[in-house]
């Protein structure tokens, strides 16, 4: 053997060794940081000063924006084409859309907090990202109500000094192009923007940490109301099966993030379905062990894998007000496909158009208040008591159903399976009745009144063969 040579190889192999290991020395003790700055940072302009226990309304940003801290004068879409067989590439669909006059006073009550919940595939190091996971918290303070509104992450918008982009990347590039705020703050503009509505407030957060928060909670009770299989399903936590079947789950961390991300075996409307009834889980199960008036001290436990503009005293405030919320004061909608257009890009990705006067229409819903209907069900107070020939599906209604504040059970014998399902009130209870049937998605038809003075509930459910907990 050349002695020369294996002197070189030796001295190569030792030169590379010798960089990566600076190399990971650097990273190790001058990590990269690419979290958005706090609500401390003075790019932020939502510090407004705390005046009573109802949180002021933030300054909105009006700066312009800039791009001249990158030498990049063209947006390239950083994700990969989807390639398209034989389908034959139409045009974009002419949309007139509203003359968006309607800003916060409008549309939004003015006692409204509107705050952005923000879920990104963002690992360290990553040089891009999405942000998958958008939905608008939206409190009104007034009322005591909350709303949550999915927004998908293909909507296809007008990203502020961008141009046409999916919604997901409007994150990313705030960050590339030193956006002021960075990208939650494009994220916001881009929705007041194209929606109309504006945004107070962001909370954003990656994997991990919606995975801490649910173990912190020792787990949370999912109504798992639709079937959801996948096979291959892999995570930074590994490779995984998925098989939910409806009913009540218990689920811990690893087990409600893999249910709120899978989408090949459905779509992103019931992602985004699934996503809003972990949250809600998550806010029960908070509520219950009485943690969100102490959200201050846990903040602290995941600072460094949330951020968000809001500061200690916003906070505390917002505990304040979510001590006081009942699950019946939650309302959930989405932005889905009954208010979008499917449509393929000239460089093949499948995007959704927006349809500008059905989104108005879905937002007009969203923010009206229907406290009339909810006050008048709780002054009727009425006991409910579930029944089914199929256990499984009584015990998810009732669970579903004492989460939007409902008296009801689900611990009476089985029936024999009914053919259809009914309704039977035995009191004066008609606004109970009628929300009842709209919850479960049953006909007016199916009430039905009668009298039995020995009768253990105000109204007994019948749950039958056309009832279907999976309702999309």
């Amino acid at each position: 053997m050349n002695p020369k040579l294996v002197r070189n190889l030796i001295i190569g192999n030792v030169a590379v060794y010798s960089i990566v290991a600076a190399l990971i020395g650097y990273a190790y003790f001058f990590p990269s940081d690419h979290r958005t700055a706090a609500s401390n940072s003075q790019r932020f302009t939502n510090n407004a000063p705390f005046i009573s226990i109802m949180l002021p309304t933030p300054t909105p940003f009006t700066g312009t924006f800039s791009t001249s801290a990158r030498a990049v004068q063209t947006v390239v879409p950083f994700e990969t084409p989807i390639p398209i067989t034989p389908a034959p590439q139409v045009a974009a669909p002419t949309l007139t859309p509203r003359a968006v006059t309607v800003r916060d006073q409008a549309l939004v009550p003015p006692t409204n907090l509107n705050i952005l919940l923000l879920g990104t595939d963002q690992r360290p190091g990553q040089s891009n990202w999405r942000t998958d996971t958008i939905i608008l918290l939206s409190i009104n303070q007034q009322e005591k109500t909350v709303g949550l509104l999915t927004i998908p992450r293909d909507l296809y918008v007008n990203i502020p000094g961008i141009g046409k982009q999916r919604i997901n990347t409007a994150d990313f590039y705030g960050y590339y192009y030193h956006y002021p705020g960075e990208g939650p703050n494009l994220v916001k503009q881009t929705i007041e923007q194209n929606l109309g509505v504006r945004v107070h407030y962001f909370v954003r957060g990656g994997f991990d940490a919606f995975r801490q928060a649910i173990d912190l909670l020792d787990g949370i009770q999912v109504d798992v109301d639709c079937p959801l299989y996948e096979q291959d399903f892999y995570d930074d936590y590994g490779h995984a099966t998925l098989n939910f079947q409806p009913g009540v789950q218990t689920m811990d961390g690893v087990t409600a993030l893999r249910y709120a991300r899978s989408r090949y075996t459905t779509n992103d409307y019931d992602r985004g379905r699934r996503q809003r009834k972990v949250i809600l889980a998550m806010w029960d199960k908070a509520t219950s062990l009485n943690l969100i008036p102490k959200w201050p001290e846990l903040y602290q436990e995941f600072s460094d894998s949330i951020q968000t503009d809001l500061g200690p005293t916003e906070m505390a405030a917002l505990a304040y007000i979510g001590a006081q919320l009942k699950m019946d004061k939650i309302k959930a909608r989405a932005i889905d496909n009954r208010s979008t257009i499917p449509y393929i890009t000239p460089e093949g990705a499948q995007v959704l158009l927006p349809n500008a006067e059905k989104i108005h229409a879905v937002l007009v819903e969203f923010f009206a208040s229907d406290t009339a209907q909810v006050d008048a069900v709780e002054m009727e107070n009425a006991t409910i008591r579930i029944v089914s020939g199929n256990p499984q599906a009584a015990a998810l209604a009732a669970t579903t159903l004492k989460r939007q504040g409902l008296n009801a059970s689900a611990d009476g014998p089985a029936p024999p399976l009914a053919a259809r399902s009914s309704i039977t009130v035995y009191s004066n209870k008609p606004a109970t009745a009628q929300r009842l049937a709209a919850l479960l998605r049953l006909d007016s038809a199916s009430i039905q009144t009668a009298t039995d003075a020995v009768a253990d509930a105000d109204i007994v459910v019948n749950l039958g063969q056309n009832y279907n907990s999976c309702q999309r």
